[in-house]
């Protein structure tokens, strides 16, 4: 087996696709995402584009304890993670 990432925002377009690749290459790969309803509509379960040897883990960036979890036992941090739009979070920024 090869190296271990973790890929953020690894259920999105790039994040995914990323994750295909390395496991090509012989990585385990986790993905952390939050599903942003935006993004994945109401699901709460990874999207069924994502390869089912990809560890999941869902959970936003901004929580310590989703990222401590999601880091657990990597050795290579692919940061794919990104606001789902301008608009949303300038209407989010108070949170």
């Amino acid at each position: 087996m090869g190296r271990r990432v973790l890929i953020t925002g690894g259920a999105g377009f790039v994040g995914s696709h990323l994750a295909d690749a390395l496991l090509k290459d012989g990585c385990a790969v986790r993905a952390l995402d939050s599903l942003a309803p935006l993004v994945h509509g109401r699901s709460r379960k990874p999207p069924a584009y994502l390869a089912k040897d990809v560890a999941f883990v869902r959970g936003d960036l901004r929580d310590r304890d989703a990222v401590r979890k999601a880091i657990r036992g990597v050795s290579v941090i692919s940061h794919q993670a990104a606001a789902v739009s301008v608009a949303q979070s300038m209407y989010e920024i108070a949170d």
